[in-house]
Parts: C-alpha cells; sequence; structure tokens
C-alpha cells in the first residue's frame, strides 16, 4: 500500500488541539499529526526582558497547522 491510498480525503487543522486530522469520505476523522514545537515558537515571540505575547504565538501556531493542512492537501492534489 502506498501512503496516497491510505490518506484518501482532506486534511483539516484544529486549533483547539493543535491536531492535523484526515476526514475521510466517509467522514471519519483520522488523527495524522499532532502539531508541535509550542516552546520554539513561544520563544519568536519573547521581547529583549522575556516576556511572550501568547496572542501572537498562538495565531502563529495556528497559522502554521493550518499551512502544513494546505501543503498535504496539495501534495496529494486535494481542492480546497
Amino acid at each position: 500500500m502506498k501512503p496516497e491510498e491510505f490518506l484518501k480525503g482532506k486534511f483539516k487543522y484544529d486549533n483547539d488541539g493543535q491536531y492535523i486530522w484526515l476526514v475521510q469520505p466517509s467522514g471519519n476523522h483520522q488523527k495524522i499529526a499532532d502539531l508541535r514545537g509550542w516552546g520554539a515558537i513561544q520563544n519568536l515571540f519573547a521581547d529583549k526582558s522575556g516576556k511572550i505575547d501568547m496572542k501572537k504565538a498562538e495565531a502563529f501556531q495556528d497559522e502554521l497547522g493550518e499551512w502544513v493542512a494546505i501543503a498535504l492537501n496539495e501534495k496529494l492534489g486535494v481542492k480546497p
């Protein structure tokens, strides 16, 4: 079996759980990935004193998750 045979459906990012799901044609959901890297992400938004802008960090994490889901869909030729 090839990955594209297993990965039938559309990828979706869940910003409540930071998961990337595959929504299968049957409507079932298969968790494919857990978006990690919060330690690195939050430090991208720290000022010189070390204070972190959590709103910006959270928004960036969600933007990254959406980007990954879109990239997976594009790789498999799934239209938005």
